[in-house]
């Protein structure tokens, strides 16, 4: 035994396939891994719970809050599924940043086990299961079990649909194609992106000539499945106007900003040291002999990391196709360590492991103190970490400026926000204010607000630019200040009371509607 785990365990070759009596009593020991492995999914949970509250909330986290506490079968920027669970998390464990990222961390934990099952089912060692499970939990996963996002969610199912791939591909029970009907289904409620990997896995069962897959009932029965439970959002969407098809054409004008990122996020991904094994594992299951059988997956990985990089999508539409890389990759070093020369390669690798991992939390997790964070250079480099901080005071502005207007304004006041991430913390965090509206996304879909409230605070930036169009007078009453001079998001927004209708709020709003 060595300090990655259980050094002996069977080889690539030795792939055992359940068949008649056997497969009944290996169902549980399926799900088995070694105990390595919990070790550091457990470890990494532990250690995102413990900076879980360090500086706040992100805007994104208080939108989905506040988007579950309006159910709905769609929303105009994504499916319900986040939102829901989000606003379900709240509900049971209070209004705090911790509340909301316990089931990130846990999700991210599951894929790390998930990655190392793929390992194992791949025909990997003991060994190789650790080696994968380590890769994983000191990859980009560690940076995405922090923040409450439509990613995680869509990582986690990714990672389960390609495990049970993987299983179905080494001839395996055909009914599990049921399963990965099921995953699908319910992963499309949370984001569309599984598209690219159903297209990627017909193009890779063509290629791959997997023509016993294509006929199988199974498989078509899965896709009835999912196109069953993916069908309350279609539904939604299809009575609202399809939004999510003007979301993808905002998201698009992004394109050639995506594009240029799009190798540097993978690589980030995959560990800036670690990158290799995801590599090896790629050359491993599009070119080795002994990957044939999910020659087919190899495939539709790389066919959905082109369709995304084709249309301009982010690089993280596509990086749930990353576990299969890394479990390959796993039984890849695996064997290079086997070679002789254990204990160097052990340690480049420990070191390399090391090194990713703590570069990775130093950009993506609040382990830095405030103070020592705002005097770096990381809140330009890192704005998903900078938007975190601030939210108290921007409350507290809001707050004072309701204070400050007189009793009969008060009385007939409105908040109305430029975006959802300044309208989600006023009504999570905030006291005493008046109803809080905007035009951004599903907000919009909330108002407009009541015929009375006459009195507008104004927070963020204008959009339409001219407002004067809808008010006689406006004036500019405070400005937001973290206190510690970054840069982010809200830093210097401007606060601005206007008074003076220019129209009903009925006429007016539709005018106010903005999606991006």
């Amino acid at each position: 035994m060595g300090p990655l785990g259980i050094w002996n365990g069977t080889q690539l070759a030795d792939v055992v396939t359940p068949s008649g009596a056997d497969a009944s009593s290996r169902r549980f020991s399926s799900l088995a891994v070694p105990w390595p492995v919990l070790l550091v999914a457990g470890l990494m949970v532990l250690g995102l719970l413990a900076v879980s509250g360090a500086y706040g909330f992100h805007g994104d986290e208080m939108y989905y809050v506040v988007a579950g506490q309006h159910p709905a079968f769609g929303y105009v920027d994504q499916p319900p599924l986040t939102p829901l669970l989000s606003a379900a998390s709240v509900a049971l464990l209070g209004v705090s940043p911790t509340a909301v990222r316990v089931l990130p961390a846990l999700e991210m934990a599951l894929v790390v086990v998930l990655i190392a099952l793929i390992a194992r089912d791949l025909g990997g060692s003991r060994r190789a299961q650790v080696l994968a499970a380590v890769t994983a939990a000191l990859s980009g996963y560690l940076g995405a079990g922090h923040l409450d996002t439509t990613t995680d969610p869509d990582l986690l199912a990714w990672a389960l649909i390609l495990w049970l791939l993987v299983k179905l591909l080494r001839d395996g029970d055909r009914r599990l194609w049921l399963a990965v009907g099921v995953v699908t289904g319910i992963g499309l409620e949370n984001k569309d992106t599984l598209l690219f990997l159903g297209a990627g896995l017909a193009v890779g069962l063509l290629i791959a000539r997997r023509w016993d897959v294509v006929r199988s009932p199974w498989a078509w029965a899965a896709i009835g499945i999912a196109l069953l439970l993916w069908a309350p959002n279609l539904a939604w969407q299809a009575a609202n106007g399809w939004p999510q098809l003007t979301m993808a054409q905002a998201i698009g004008g992004y394109a050639a900003d995506n594009r240029a990122q799009f190798v540097a996020l993978l690589w980030l991904f995959t560990g800036p040291l670690l990158f290799p094994v995801s590599a090896a594992g790629l050359v491993w299951a599009l070119r080795a002999k002994a990957a044939a059988q999910w020659r087919a997956i190899g495939i539709a990985a790389l066919v959905a990391l082109v369709l995304v990089y084709v249309t301009g999508g982010k690089a993280y539409y596509v990086i749930g196709s990353v576990p299969l890389f890394m479990a390959a990759g796993a039984i890849v070093t695996d064997r290079w360590l086997a070679r002789g020369h254990l204990r160097l390669k052990a340690g480049s690798f420990a070191a390399a492991a090391t090194l990713s991992g703590a570069f990775l939390a130093l950009l993506t997790l609040p382990v830095l103190p405030v103070g020592t964070f705002a005097k770096s250079s990381l809140p330009a480099t890192i704005p998903d970490t900078a938007n975190q901080i601030g939210w108290p005071q921007f409350v507290a502005t809001v707050e004072g400026v309701v204070v400050a207007l007189p009793a009969d304004e008060r009385a007939h006041a409105v908040i109305l926000t430029n975006d959802y991430s300044e309208a989600s913390p006023l009504i999570l965090l905030g006291s005493g204010l008046p109803p809080v509206y905007s035009g951004h996304n599903a907000y919009w879909a909330w108002g407009p607000p009541p015929a009375d409230r006459t009195v507008v605070i104004h927070v963020g930036d204008w959009r339409p630019a001219d407002y004067s169009q809808f008010f006689t007078g406006c004036r500019v009453v405070a400005s937001i200040d973290n206190g510690l001079g970054i840069e982010n998001g809200e830093q210097g927004t401007a606060v601005t009371v206007c008074t003076g209708l220019r129209a009903p709020w009925t006429v007016m709003w539709p005018s106010l509607r903005t999606i991006s």
